[in-house]
């Protein structure tokens, strides 16, 4: 019955169809061969079921909370205050691309939306100052990335929304170390290119300098203090930190900068309802094609086929990274959790391993498959900003791309850089 419902689903895919349509229907199949009609009355039950948990509330809630950000002008001042640190050094303006994504990451929560908010600024702006548009194409999708893992993550919200076995808190916490390694890793080889190509450098900017950059941009940098500090200390749910972001967010933007009209205002909350209403509608469908992955037993064939392939748990992590970076080429973030962590998951604490540990191994490698050729979206993103060929960007993306695998590595086969912030601040995982 898997094998035909596996058919569909990819005969679904390769005629365009939406992928919550796709993983809707590809479950209903699998109902409809189960017990004919009368088991497709369980797909309402399931729906809902699947929107059920109180956690979900939190994704428009951050969904309006990025919307104003993004409307305020923070972005802009977050640029500058990374150009008054990093700036002065060979190749200023790549490193500085790639730390506007790490401190961007707790805003948006988002990668496109980070390539976006961050791209339309320095590509053009690197591309004046003599770097490659390919390149600088390529820091910025690379980069992107490090949004959905630094905690606030839509995407954190909708795993933990699946699997009791994980909270949001603790993935959020898990997710600190995990991104500044990867960020890090991008500055090491944007680093060494910028040398190799004596890109240019910008002037040293004094303390008094530095210090107006901070000053212009404290509101933004607030931001994703204010959120994980309620959440990890304990004073707030994941949910009322949602809505005290977006309230900050819009007392920001109307008062503080005064650069958020009332169609700002009407504009963000249009497109936090057409969001939420695809991000609900995927994760609906999935729990559809989740119960019938579970009713068949896939998970348990799966585990088997694991030990039987080998009971090395370096193998086994091997192998499982390999699966989700290809996965990662072709499906984008949301639908490649939604429909593999259903089915993997729960093989993989089945096998013994950690399920933050775990958790935190997909989320990277799903977020590097955004980046990665053939359907990398935020490097596609990137290049339309650039106006640069996909196939000169794929070229430049590579040497990044080779420093997040590393990284990744690093955060499979090292659980305590995953575990130990959570595990310090006394949280458990479900």
């Amino acid at each position: 019955m898997m094998i035909t419902v596996l058919i569909v689903f990819f005969f679904l895919i390769i005629l365009g169809v939406p992928i919550a349509y796709t993983i809707g229907l590809a479950g209903m199949w699998g109902l409809f061969l189960r017990g004919g009609m009368d088991f497709l009355s369980i797909v309402p039950t399931r729906l809902l079921a699947g929107l059920s948990d109180f956690i979900l509330i939190s994704i428009p809630l951050f969904i309006l909370c990025s919307e104003l950000l993004n409307r305020s002008g923070m972005t802009d001042k977050i640029i500058n205050f990374a150009l008054s640190i990093m700036g002065r050094y060979r190749g200023g303006l790549s490193h500085v691309n790639i730390g506007a994504s790490i401190l961007f990451a707790g805003l948006t929560g988002t990668a496109v939306t980070d390539t976006a908010a961050v791209g339309n600024i320095l590509i053009p702006a690197m591309k004046e100052k003599g770097y490659g548009a390919a390149y600088s194409a390529a820091v910025t999708a690379s980069s992107s990335v490090i949004g959905p893992i630094i905690p606030p993550s839509l995407i954190m919200i909708v795993y933990a929304s699946m699997f009791s076995e994980v909270s949001v808190i603790s993935m959020f916490a898990a997710g600190i170390v995990p991104g500044v390694i990867i960020g890090v890793s991008l500055l090491v080889v944007s680093s060494i290119i910028s040398i190799r190509r004596n890109y240019p450098q910008e002037r040293k900017q004094s303390l008094k300098e530095i210090f107006s950059a901070l000053k212009a941009a404290i509101w933004a940098l607030l931001t994703p203090l204010i959120i994980l500090g309620a959440i990890l200390t304990g004073l707030t749910t994941v949910t009322e930190a949602g809505a005290i972001a977006a309230l900050y967010a819009l007392f920001v933007g109307v008062f503080v900068y005064k650069s958020i009209s009332f169609k700002d205002i009407k504009d963000s909350l249009i497109n936090t309802v057409v969001l939420s209403g695809v991000v609900f509608f995927l994760i609906g469908a999935a729990n559809i094609l989740g119960w019938v992955i579970t009713y068949t037993g896939l998970t348990q064939l799966l585990a088997s086929a694991f030990i039987n392939f080998s009971t090395n748990r370096i193998l086994q992590l091997l192998m499982i990274n390999i699966l989700f970076l290809l996965v990662g080429m072709f499906l984008d973030i949301g639908p490649a959790v939604v429909i593999l962590a259903p089915i993997v998951s729960p093989v993989m604490v089945q096998l013994g391993f950690d399920p933050l540990h775990f958790a935190m191994i997909m989320m990277v490698n799903v977020n590097i498959g955004n980046a990665t050729p053939p359907m990398g979206m935020t490097l596609m993103v990137a290049s339309q900003i650039g106006k640069v060929p996909y196939e000169k960007a794929i070229k430049e993306v590579v040497p990044f791309l080779a420093a997040e695998i590393t990284a990744l590595l690093l955060i499979s086969y090292i659980p305590e850089l995953t575990l130990w912030v959570p595990r310090i601040l006394g949280l458990s995982w479900g």
